[in-house]
């Protein structure tokens, strides 16, 4: 099944598209998605621009590939903090545990609009599975999965 076919989107786009930020864990320029624009019960889509500040972009205009990873994580972990209260998302933490299958083509380059695709496709004991890609227009720029482990933290 293609990332497409399982995506599965809910009543809840009506409120969107909505900034990111406020949804993950990441701030300032270390948040790399945009725009949340859809959310599904296990998937997400966002978009996002490569800024020329970023910290994944070079002086010439490429952007690291590793930013492929960061966005399919924060795409997920935005999803996913939308259906959460503000308490809720401030005691979730995730960490990245694997990466599997990841096919580049090209890096994105600075100022390219980007629509990031997300979806879980195993969840175990805080354990994560998630298909990711990465478009720039029809172009797949990136697909793969990764895999994280996320918690709840009490507040002391």
């Amino acid at each position: 099944m293609s990332l497409d076919q399982s995506f599965d989107s809910t009543e809840s786009n009506k409120d969107l598209p909505q900034k990111a930020e406020p949804y993950i864990p990441h701030s300032g320029l270390m948040c790399v998605v945009d725009h949340l624009i859809e959310v599904g019960e296990k998937s997400a889509a966002t978009m996002a621009v490569v800024v020329q500040d970023s910290p994944f972009a070079g002086q010439d205009g490429t952007v690291d590939e590793t930013i492929f990873i960061e966005m399919v994580g924060q795409t997920i972990a935005a999803g996913n903090g939308f259906k959460m209260s503000e308490e809720e998302r401030r005691n979730q933490q995730g960490f990245l545990i694997g990466i599997k299958n990841l096919r580049i083509q090209r890096p994105p380059l600075v100022g390219e609009n980007l629509l990031i695709k997300a979806s879980k496709s195993a969840e175990f004991a805080g354990f994560i599975i998630i298909e990711g890609s990465v478009k720039c227009g029809s172009e797949v720029l990136a697909n793969g999965e990764i895999k994280v482990f996320q918690k709840i933290v009490e507040e002391s």
